[in-house]
């Protein structure tokens, strides 16, 4: 028992070299990519309510003392950035498929191993936390309105909002009963295993995923190269917007927030999560919104190792 605990520890402790590497184990084991496919909803489900297991509510709860930066943060990725890219790409010569994806992953949520991700890294996980759990709650209500305003989606507004509902209420009343049943001091000794748990889903996800990848290369390796150097423009495309966004709306309103503060709105920009729009689209999904999917999760499991260089250098 010890060494698999020990294991989920080391897992934990290096997350972000972790996903690094475990996001190509799905392209390197085709066979594994293919069983794990079925998997992907119950994986997603899972991750969050590990991932909501661990929120400490006093520390999310400090944080609604500064409503200014919290608002504004949460009008800025739930109606904001959606808004933005639609304006951006509707006349794009990108297909529908495309469309939806960017307009989707902009109203989305954040990814739920952001604050734990941005903790390893250095930057405000307790606001971090905070903007997940509120974006998480609201998003069932706010994604299907945007996105039935913007852009068609396979499924109805309402089906899609029941779905977001059940899917996102279901993974926290499973983390509440949980958390009351381990107690504060239990699950604080398990952090590092919790972790762990959580990179092993991350990359069980993220495999099965790739397994559409290879027969999607070998008939077009030009489309699938441009959307996977999309996907790697948008995940920068909305930090640096979230950057530039906050720092400005700061200095204009004379508050000059702390680099901090900006990084992490950065940060959590970018980080959408479009697990959950998998979940509850699948499989109704055209192919090139899932192939914008799959190759999305480069970005996502790759730039956390870079960010840790850029947060250590500026702070």
């Amino acid at each position: 028992m010890t060494m698999p605990l020990n294991a989920l520890a080391f897992l934990g402790r290096h997350a972000t070299t972790m996903m690094a590497f475990g996001v190509f184990s799905g392209l390197a084991l085709p066979g594994l990519a293919i069983h794990l496919q079925p998997w992907l909803s119950p994986m997603v489900w899972l991750l969050m309510a590990v991932s909501m297991v661990q929120i400490r509510w006093a520390d999310a709860v400090a944080h609604l003392k500064r409503p200014v930066l919290l608002g504004a943060t949460l009008v800025w990725m739930l109606c904001v950035t959606p808004v933005l890219m639609w304006l951006i790409v509707k006349d794009a010569s990108l297909s529908p498929g495309l469309i939806v994806a960017l307009v989707l992953t902009a109203a989305t949520s954040p990814l739920m191993s952001t604050p734990a991700v941005g903790m390893i890294i250095g930057l405000d996980a307790a606001f971090l936390l905070l903007v997940l759990v509120l974006e998480t709650l609201l998003v069932p209500l706010t994604l299907p309105i945007v996105s039935a305003n913007l852009v068609e989606v396979p499924i109805s507004t309402l089906d899609l909002m029941q779905r977001l509902a059940v899917f996102v209420f279901s993974s926290v009343a499973a983390a509440v009963l949980l958390q009351r049943f381990l107690g504060e001091t239990r699950i604080d000794a398990a952090r590092d295993h919790l972790h762990g748990a959580s990179v092993i889903l991350l990359v069980g996800f993220a495999a099965g995923l790739m397994a559409g990848i290879p027969a999607a290369f070998q008939e077009d390796p030009g489309h699938v190269a441009f959307v996977t150097a999309l996907s790697f423009a948008v995940f920068a495309g909305l930090q640096l917007a979230g950057m530039g966004a906050f720092w400005a709306l700061g200095r204009a309103m004379g508050r000059g927030w702390d680099r901090v503060k900006i990084l992490s709105v950065a940060f959590v920009s970018g980080n959408r999560n479009m697990a959950i729009l998998i979940a509850v689209l699948f499989p109704a999904i055209a192919p090139d919104t899932m192939l914008y999917f799959m190759v999305g999760q480069f970005p996502i499991y790759l730039v956390p190792a870079v960010w840790e260089q850029v947060v250590e250098r500026l702070l």
